[in-house]
């Protein structure tokens, strides 16, 4: 499920990702919040396909990348998730 996009420019301060982050993940725990029959939350993707390589290798644009780990740490995303779980109701159990 595609729940929402939002644009970021990498070479802003890191915080201000994760605070833009973080209120877009407000923004879909809510909206799922309200579902009557709510399955657990089992995967998470940040993903951007917005990159290039340094001797301008041609990468198709429907390759994606993951920027957890780069853009937020995982360690700072699941304190997110699980904080927002837990104002929302929701579980989280994340499938590797």
């Amino acid at each position: 499920m595609d729940a929402g996009r939002f644009l970021f420019n990498f070479e802003k301060d890191k915080s201000t990702f994760v605070s833009d982050l973080e209120t877009k993940l407000d923004e879909f725990f809510k909206w799922y919040s309200n579902f009557q029959n709510i399955d657990s939350i089992t995967k998470i993707e940040i993903c951007t396909s917005d990159v290039s390589c340094e001797n301008k290798c041609s990468i198709p644009i429907n390759n994606r990348f993951s920027v957890i780990d780069i853009a937020i740490s995982s360690k700072k995303l699941k304190e997110i998730l699980d904080e927002h779980a837990r104002k929302y109701g929701l579980e989280i159990h994340m499938i590797s």
